[in-house]
């Protein structure tokens, strides 16, 4: 009963703390700030969602007698989905902002950003949906009677069921990839960018070397977020194994940096 009680009290901190984050990131949206609060904000939500995942682990424990826990390797095996798919939207934010950087820095320099600034805005959705995704499966992977997420219903009854977690765990394996991918897609741009600089009159030899800087930043994010994502894939197939099912298959990243048009435009 002790047990129960001090689990109740856990996850109710827990999703509270997700839940007045998520506000405060939405107000700041609301109000026009600019990409330092932004950026600051997502951080935020991000540290809360890591919170969550840490949880996961000490409510399991103190529910495991629970009727209707979910079976132990399944637990596992979604905490680590939504551990690794939350570690490839931090590392593709960090990317995220260094691109946000470059574009400033290039803005008036003559050379052709209408690429970066169209990869950013998509890494800016995917960051979000994979964000969104990573948040729901650990909630949804505690072993006690909740099922909403900042007030989204995740689950239909008072216990998500395995078949939901595996749900849950695809869509934030796969959205973790797709704003892994985005990252690295963004990461060439910049090194496209970077070539460019280095002969651009406009731009002082500061600003150039704070361009290199950014672009190894950005590459390795990017690199760190395939990782992750990846591994939050590898997750998911543990998770079907541990259900003892098959699933939608999911593709590991296989995306690269380091790439340059032929033209030397920026794509």
């Amino acid at each position: 009963m002790t047990s129960n009680k001090v689990s109740t009290v856990l996850a109710a901190a827990l999703i509270a703390s997700a839940h007045f984050s998520v506000q405060a990131q939405t107000v700041g949206a609301g109000a026009g700030a600019g990409a330092a609060t932004s950026a600051a904000q997502g951080a935020i939500t991000q540290n809360m969602v890591l919170g969550a995942v840490a949880g996961l682990a000490v409510i399991a424990a103190l529910n495991s007698g629970d009727s209707g826990a979910v079976a132990s390797p399944i637990n596992q095996a979604s905490t680590a989905a939504a551990n690794s798919a939350n570690t490839a939207v931090t590392k593709a934010d960090s990317a995220l902002i260094a691109a946000k950087s470059v574009a400033t820095i290039v803005a008036d320099s003559g050379i052709n950003t209408s690429g970066l600034s169209s990869a950013i805005t998509a890494l800016e959705t995917a960051k979000q949906n994979a964000q969104a995704a990573a948040s729901d499966l650990a909630v949804a992977s505690r072993t006690i009677a909740m099922v909403t997420n900042n007030g989204k219903v995740i689950c239909a009854a008072s216990v998500c069921t395995n078949a939901e977690i595996l749900g849950l765990s695809f869509k934030a394996a796969s959205t973790a990839k797709v704003a892994a991918d985005a990252a690295l897609y963004v990461a060439n741009l910049i090194q496209s960018i970077n070539t460019l600089a280095a002969t651009n009159s406009n731009l002082s030899t500061a600003a150039k070397g704070q361009l290199t800087a950014l672009l190894e930043t950005a590459r390795v994010a990017s690199l760190e977020s395939q990782t992750a994502a990846n591994q939050s894939v590898q997750a998911y197939q543990d998770l079907l194994a541990a259900q003892g099912t098959t699933g939608t298959t999911i593709t590991a990243s296989t995306g690269t940096t380091g790439t340059i048009g032929a033209t030397g435009t920026v794509r």
